[in-house]
Formats: C-alpha cells, sequence, structure tokens
C-alpha cells in the first residue's frame, strides 16, 4: 500500500495555509503532522480524507489520484475528525450498530457481542445504552474511537483523537494503532499528546507557510 502527497499547496481566503508539502507513507507507516494553531493541520487531513478539495497538487493512492478514483479510496479511509460523528439521540451502542452495517468496508462483519466489547474496552460498559446527548465530552469521544476496535480501512485519518480522553481511553487506543500498523495500515494523525507517550515508531510533518 502507498499514500503519496506531492506539491500540495492550500489558501485560505487570501492566507496560504501550506505550500509544497511532499511526503509518501508505505503499509505500516505513521505520519504525525504537526505545526502551530491554525497553520493547516486540519485542513491538511481533510485533503488527505476527501473532504476538502481546494487545493493544488496531487494526493495519490495506489498510483492513482483520489478526485479522479473516489469510490474506490473512499472505501479504504477512516476518517475521524474533531466533531463527535454520533447520532445524539442514539445510544453508543446504536450508533455503533449503525456504523458497522453501514460502514463502506463491504468485508466489514460486526457482531453485537463484538460492538459490545468495543464499547466495554474503551470502558463505557456501563454508558452504551444511554443517549450520547446525555455523555460527557470524553465519553462521546470514547464512543466514536470505538470503532477503532474494529474498522477494517487501510488508511486511518486522526484529528486530535485523543481529545478528552483519560488514561482509562487511552491505552486501548494506543494498541488499535499499533495493532493497525502491524497489520500493515497507515495512519495520519494530529495530536496534542507527546509522541514519546506513543512510542511508535513515525514520521512527522511540520505544516505551515513556506
Amino acid at each position: 500500500m502507498y499514500l503519496q502527497v506531492r506539491n500540495l499547496d492550500c489558501e485560505k481566503g487570501q492566507q496560504c495555509l501550506f505550500s509544497a508539502v511532499d511526503f509518501s507513507l508505505n503499509s505500516g507507516e505513521l505520519l504525525h503532522v504537526t505545526g502551530e494553531n491554525g497553520s493547516g493541520k486540519t485542513t491538511l487531513l481533510r485533503v488527505i480524507a476527501g473532504l476538502n478539495h481546494d487545493y493544488n497538487g496531487d494526493v495519490l493512492w495506489q498510483e492513482k489520484d483520489i478526485r479522479n478514483h473516489w469510490p474506490d479510496y473512499s472505501q479504504d479511509i477512516l476518517y475521524l475528525g474533531h466533531q463527535p460523528a454520533l447520532k445524539a439521540q442514539l445510544t453508543a451502542r446504536e450508533n455503533l450498530q449503525w456504523y458497522a452495517r453501514c460502514s463502506n468496508d463491504n468485508s466489514l462483519d460486526v457482531t453485537n457481542t463484538q460492538v459490545d466489547t468495543a464499547l466495554n474496552t474503551l470502558g463505557l460498559d456501563r454508558k452504551k445504552d444511554i443517549p450520547c446527548h446525555q455523555l460527557s465530552a470524553g465519553q462521546q469521544r470514547r464512543a466514536v474511537l470505538s470503532r477503532l476496535m474494529f474498522s477494517k480501512q487501510k488508511i486511518w485519518i486522526l484529528d486530535e483523537p485523543f481529545t478528552a480522553i483519560d488514561v482509562q481511553g487511552f491505552m486501548p487506543i494506543l494498541q488499535c494503532l499499533r495493532l493497525h500498523m502491524e497489520r500493515g495500515g497507515i495512519i495520519v494523525m494530529t495530536t496534542h499528546h507527546g509522541m514519546e507517550k506513543l512510542n511508535l515508531l513515525h514520521k512527522t510533518l511540520n505544516v505551515g507557510p513556506a
């Protein structure tokens, strides 16, 4: 597997967020995107996820431009952004069951037991049947990240995944990242947590104006 970004430029209004961004990632590699607030980290992740088309340059997956091969590429990515991707009126269990049924990954076959196991592992065993709007920010974040326990997508794009996460939730997520890389998956992520705590081999990209 091979993800490549070539000569990527992006502006917001009249402001250059970043320019001449180049990197490539092979199977089992992680890219840690760093930069000051407002430097374009989230924008870069959204470009890679195919959610922002306002850029110059190329994003290639398996040597194919994602703009021309979006249906195939979309099945290979999991993007988790700042906002919790949850239906507020549904419980954590119902949200994960919905995700498992609607995932673009046709090979995903997740049982209700696996959903419960994922939520239990992230410390939500007593909260999984409560509507998500009643959960704390950290509990909502853990519910979203429970998807990592059974995601089969090849590229994980994670924007500050550890926001509002305590120690109880940190270690299972860290293990998910390790397993994903060991299986040949690719990770692109931002985090304000020190990467030394993650103890993962990674590349670092600092974004911002040239």
